[in-house]
C-alpha cells in the first residue's frame, strides 16, 4: 500500500470519526434542550421553582386531544402578578392550565422563563418522567465514552464489574452527565 493511499485510508476514518462525534455532540444538546425545557416545567409546577403570583386570565381555547378518554388541552392567557409585588404585572402565557379555567378568573401560578404554571403534582410527574427519559438518552454518548474507557483500563481487569452493576453504572453516567451538560449550556445561554 502506497503512503497516499495510507494517508488517504487514515483521513477518511478521521473524517467517520468525527461525523459520529458531531452527531453525537448534536443528540446531547437536543436532549439538553428537552431536559431543561421539561425540568423547568416539572419543577414550576411542582411549586419548587419560579417566581410566584397570581394570572387573571383573559382568555382561554381548549381542545380535545383524545376522543377516546377525551383528554382535554386547554392553554389560557391573562395578566401576571407577582405576589410580592416587586415587579409591574405583565402578560403572560399558561400552556396545559387544565381544569375549568374561564375569562375572568384568578389562580395561583409559578412564573418560568415568561410561561406561568399551575401547580400540578400529576403534570409535574409526567414531566420529570421525561426530564429522566431524555436525561438518559442524550447522557449514552457520554456513557459510553466512560464506559469504553474504563474497559480498557487496567483497573477493569483487576476489578470487574457484573452486568448488572454495569448497566446501572452506565445509567447513573449517561443520566448525571446529560444534567450537568444541561447545567452548563444553560448557563453559558447556549440553550
Amino acid at each position: 500500500m502506497s503512503s497516499a493511499a495510507a494517508f488517504r485510508e487514515k483521513a477518511s476514518g478521521v473524517l467517520i470519526w468525527l461525523g459520529v462525534l458531531a452527531v453525537a455532540l448534536l443528540w446531547m444538546w437536543f436532549n439538553a434542550l428537552l431536559v431543561r425545557e421539561m425540568g423547568a416545567e416539572s419543577l414550576a409546577r411542582a411549586g419548587w421553582a419560579g417566581e410566584p403570583g397570581t394570572v387573571y386570565v383573559s382568555r382561554c381555547t381548549s381542545e380535545v386531544i383524545d376522543q377516546e378518554t377525551m383528554t382535554e388541552w386547554t392553554d389560557c392567557a391573562g395578566t401576571f402578578t407577582p405576589a410580592d409585588g416587586s415587579l409591574s404585572s405583565r402578560s403572560v402565557a399558561m400552556p396545559n392550565a387544565g381544569g375549568e379555567l374561564t375569562p375572568g378568573s384568578t389562580v395561583e401560578v409559578r412564573l418560568v422563563d415568561g410561561m406561568a404554571f399551575r401547580q400540578s403534582w400529576f403534570q409535574a410527574g409526567g414531566y420529570g418522567a421525561g426530564v429522566l427519559l431524555f436525561g438518559l438518552l442524550g447522557g449514552v454518548p457520554i456513557a459510553a465514552v466512560v464506559m469504553t474507557a474504563y474497559g480498557l483500563s487496567p483497573i477493569a481487569r483487576r476489578w470487574s464489574m457484573p452486568s448488572g452493576v454495569q448497566a446501572y453504572v452506565f445509567g447513573v453516567i449517561a443520566l448525571a452527565g446529560e444534567l450537568l451538560l444541561t447545567l452548563l449550556l444553560d448557563r453559558s445561554e447556549l440553550l
